[in-house]
């Protein structure tokens, strides 16, 4: 056991040693936040190479909306940039661009992008060629808008789908949209009739799928190239393409049969669907939002009912009882807004004033009702006022009689007291 742990040291310190003895090729930037690197041009004699890493970040709730990039400033676009999940995969993908073999792997690599978005939770290394002088920037955004913006218009199209599905505007905006964008796939479709067939086949089977995937990166820029070099015209062509659209959308007119409504409400729930799961990187809570979303869309109104019943009955609401001030108060407000609904009542045209009227024995206090006097007459304001004062004023007495004689009491038993006393 003694030699075996000999052995084992020794190998370990060689391994040391020849680890500081020869350097890694490359230096990593470990970047845990909001970053800015500027690089000059690089010397000839610096050897390695400078790889920048994001460690990633932990899943919270906070990270829903986040969003990671590496932007890269630069004058041209004269670089070549490899990202990877580890320094080791990029440093290995950077020596064989600089050896020559990537030309032979996958002679039609893909155009480096200046802002590159990055998955939020797991490491990613990214390197970068040049000769030119360029700043490596590391955004992170804690807040993205964007983000928000697709979750809300998503949860917009689950909740509203029964509305938007019948509703006529909403269906003419889609049908324009549908309209426009079938229409560019027909031209690029007859556009592609006149590409020789037999060349492109015998190309895309001699390359591989690299030979397609270029063909299509440059029918893809040689639209983007006409889009920026036409743009009136494409102006013209989408308007024109809008117009015809709109007429025909008019003339089918929007669904009618319940079950075409269903199909537009059910895919317009999948549309919603797709808009939150993919507005964040975080997919459990994306699909933990898709799930409370369908869950408080679809849960039964009654079995809602019955549970609040329950709880009503479970844990009953204290009834507060009215003070006789706020009776007063409540009667009067009441009796107020009831008369005021009559008297708008009867000077409407639903009612019938004259028969009204035929009916009644002063016809004239009706008029003056109507009209915004006081339903009550001087006599019946007095008589009022005179037996509520009496009521009052009866009540009054049987307190103090009561009063008196407890006093009266008192003072009897205080005789007594003296008396026995003598």
């Amino acid at each position: 056991m003694g030699g075996h742990g000999r052995y084992l040291l020794l190998l370990l310190f060689i391994t040391v040693l020849i680890k500081f003895s020869y350097p890694l090729p490359y230096d990593v930037h470990w970047l845990g936040g909001p970053t800015t690197i500027e690089r000059d041009v690089p010397s000839p004699k610096k050897q390695t190479v400078d790889i920048y890493c994001y460690r990633g970040t932990s899943k919270n709730v906070f990270a829903i909306w986040q969003t990671v990039k590496f932007n890269i400033k630069i004058k041209t676009n004269e670089f070549s940039q490899y990202i990877g999940e580890s320094p080791v995969d990029v440093y290995k993908e950077y020596s064989e661009d600089s050896y020559g073999w990537s030309s032979v792997v996958n002679p039609f690599q893909k155009k480096p992008q200046k802002s590159v978005s990055i998955n939020l939770f797991t490491p990613t290394c990214m390197a970068i060629n040049t000769r030119e002088r360029h700043t490596i920037e590391l955004q992170v955004l804690r807040v993205d808008l964007w983000r928000i913006m697709l979750m809300a218009a998503g949860l917009v199209l689950i909740f509203s789908s029964r509305a938007l599905c019948g509703n006529p505007v909403f269906f003419y905006l889609c049908g324009i949209f549908v309209g426009v964008f079938a229409s560019f796939m027909v031209l690029v479709y007859y556009i592609s009739k006149l590409l020789p067939r037999k060349t492109l086949t015998y190309g895309i089977l001699i390359g591989g799928w690299t030979v397609g995937v270029y063909l299509f990166q440059q029918v893809w820029e040689n639209i983007r190239t006409l889009v920026l070099t036409y743009q009136t015209y494409m102006f013209w062509y989408t308007m024109i393409i809008s117009f015809v659209s709109f007429v025909v959308c008019y003339r089918i007119g929007p669904p009618r049969n319940q079950r075409s409504k269903n199909l537009v409400m059910w895919t317009l729930q999948c549309v919603g669907v797709l808009m939150i799961f993919f507005s964040s990187e975080y997919q459990e809570a994306s699909a933990a939002v898709i799930i409370a979303s369908l869950v408080a869309k679809y849960f039964p109104q009654s079995l809602i009912n019955r549970i609040s019943g329950y709880w009503r009955r479970k844990f009953p609401p204290k009834q507060k009882l009215l003070s006789s001030e706020e009776y007063y108060e409540q009667g009067a407000r009441e009796t107020k807004m009831a008369l005021e609904n009559l008297r708008k009542y009867c000077s409407s045209p639903d009612c019938a004033q004259w028969k009204i009227m035929l009916k009644l024995n002063d016809s004239k206090r009706f008029a003056s009702f109507v009209e915004g006097n006081s339903h009550l007459s001087d006599d019946e304001v007095l008589d009022y006022e005179s037996y509520a004062f009496s009521l009052e004023r009866a009540r009054k007495p049987t307190h103090m009689a009561n009063s008196t004689r407890n006093m009266e009491i008192s003072d009897d038993d205080d005789d007594d007291t003296d008396y026995d006393d003598d």
